[in-house]
């Protein structure tokens, strides 16, 4: 699915910056490569399989913190993978605008469901 996951990379917005992810099963470390309110693409250390849900710590800023409870694995290309948020997550991808971490001092967000 390389062509898919290229095309999306060409059109989201370039957002670099540290994840930590998980299942439950294994805690994996990588960098986002872009990342919107409904999904984006991450490299990783540990290989995912379509289908699986993760929980994603993303860290923009040395003190920040956003915590998305759930986002399922939509494409994988080696250690690229693509990830769409569930939909009580999406608005807290809005929070990395750079005036809402100026005024956060701690996680942006912590979501239950």
């Amino acid at each position: 699915m390389t062509s898919r996951s290229n095309k999306r990379r060409d059109i989201r917005t370039s957002l670099s910056c540290p994840v930590y992810y998980s299942n439950g099963d294994f805690h994996a470390s990588g960098m986002t490569e872009n990342l919107t309110a409904h999904g984006g693409c991450l490299r990783g250390t540990h290989l995912v399989t379509v289908g699986m849900e993760l929980v994603l710590l993303v860290i923009p800023t040395a003190k920040h913190a956003l915590i998305i409870k759930k986002a399922t694995v939509r494409w994988v290309d080696d250690a690229h993978f693509g990830v769409e948020l569930n939909e009580a997550d999406c608005g807290t991808v809005s929070e990395l605008d750079e005036e809402n971490m100026r005024l956060q001092q701690g996680p942006l967000s912590i979501l239950t469901h």
